[in-house]
């Protein structure tokens, strides 16, 4: 009799839609993001993550550019309900295996804003940063450049 109790919770945990993430071949549909994002919005200073076509890169100055060329849109992050302006994505290299951190566009409601935060990895109590992502850390948040 105890467990007829506890099955409407356990159902209703069933039904509960896990958060997901998009892969996608291009940034198509998200053309409003494009652009060079400069730390804390001073674009003399890199580095600087650019937004475009074909995805994410990481301008370190003097010619040297990291590209992650395969995002993913975490189109469910905020909630089911969430209808504000922030977007976030996961930005994958080809040959990656967990992510290392995530990347919001327009964070906190703020246009124009990037924050990287620690995922898989550098956040509070969990494994450090690998030392090859860290730069991507070390500038945020940005800002768009004009």
């Amino acid at each position: 009799m105890r467990h007829m109790k506890a099955w409407p919770a356990v159902m209703a945990l069933a039904c509960v839609a896990p958060a997901s993430a998009v892969g996608l071949d291009s940034m198509k549909g998200f053309e409003a993001l494009f652009g060079q994002y400069g730390p804390k919005g001073d674009c003399t200073r890199y580095p600087q993550v650019v937004i475009d076509a074909d995805g994410f890169a990481l301008d370190q100055g003097k010619g040297k550019r990291e590209r992650a060329n395969r995002p993913e849109y975490a189109a469910s992050f905020m909630g089911d309900s969430y209808d504000g302006i922030a977007k976030v994505f996961f930005p994958y290299w080809k040959d990656a295996g967990p992510n290392p951190f995530i990347v919001t566009v327009n964070a906190n409601e703020n246009p124009g804003t990037l924050l990287v935060e620690g995922h898989d990895f550098g956040w509070k109590g969990g494994p450090p940063m690998p030392l090859h992502y860290q730069s991507w850390l070390q500038g945020s948040p940005y800002a768009k450049c004009k």
